[in-house]
């Protein structure tokens, strides 16, 4: 909606409806601390009951987050820098990468990235994982393959890549899968809610496009919390040591992939020894 247009709604001038939109904004953005904000400790074993209740294995009981990245439409008006908002599908884009907890609600968030940058890239610049207190070091947050397993700084785990896997490499897959579908429901509520991120470019400049993203997710979290759910359709580090990191990443995973199969032949033997 224009600001023409929203003034000739309220019956006030497009200047007012622009102050007016701004103050708004600015107003939302101050909650972002006490909205957004990670789960204390006392929280986190109910949070990984719930991953592990939604991945069906008691592998995940020590998870505690969900993360992942989408494209949000608009126009640019950098004429030095148009092309490196220019994403994997053409069109301008504004990076939104969160992590959500078990109920949807997004704990962390990092807005502003141009569309072009790579969802690690991004993880990597954030705020999450250069202050790398959170997840815990006796837990993990997990990510699908656009990341790499990480031990340090922060613990990432994401799905085998599908070569030549096994089978239980990939019913470990399956039921990360199911664990991290919470993220991609937080993304659809957001779709849900306010269309205009996703379904139109917003026609706003970049630092404001960037304060309206917030302000979404802001009260994504706030609507949550009062029950109100919508339907909706589905610094730069050495190589070496990043290396060193992936490969501790994914030997954790391999550690949960074991604990998950165990668990699960375990619960198989005892149905049969109860027949």
């Amino acid at each position: 909606m224009s600001f023409r247009v929203l003034g000739n709604t309220f019956d006030i001038c497009r200047s007012t409806a622009f102050d007016v939109t701004e103050y708004v904004l600015d107003a939302i953005c101050l909650l972002m601390r006490h909205v957004i904000k990670l789960p204390e400790d006392n929280d986190l074993p109910h949070i990984g009951h719930q991953f592990a209740r939604m991945a069906d294995s008691p592998a995940f009981s020590q998870c505690c987050g969900a993360l992942d990245g989408c494209q949000v439409h608009f126009i640019c008006d950098d004429a030095e820098r148009h092309d490196e908002y220019i994403n994997r599908k053409l069109y301008y884009s504004i990076n939104l990468t969160g992590l959500v907890d078990h109920t949807a609600k997004f704990i962390d968030v990092c807005i502003g990235f141009p569309g072009s940058c790579h969802d690690l890239r991004v993880l990597r610049h954030s705020g999450l994982y250069r202050a790398g207190v959170y997840p815990p070091r006796e837990h993990f947050i997990i990510g699908d393959g656009g990341y790499v397993c990480l031990r340090n700084p922060i613990t990432l785990i994401v799905p085998y890549r599908n070569v030549g896997l096994t089978a239980d490499q990939q019913n470990f897959n399956f039921h990360l899968s199911k664990a991290r579908s919470v993220v991609e429901r937080a993304f659809g509520l957001l779709q849900a809610r306010w269309r205009v991120l996703f379904h139109r470019a917003l026609e706003v400049k970049f630092q404001k496009a960037v304060k309206v993203i917030t302000a979404a997710c802001i009260l994504h979290n706030i609507c949550i919390d009062s029950g109100d759910f919508v339907d909706y359709l589905p610094p730069p580090r050495r190589r070496q040591q990043i290396l060193r990191d992936e490969e501790a990443g994914e030997a954790f995973r391999n550690i949960i992939c074991l604990a998950h199969n165990l668990g699960r032949r375990q619960a198989l033997l005892e149905r049969q020894r109860d027949n």
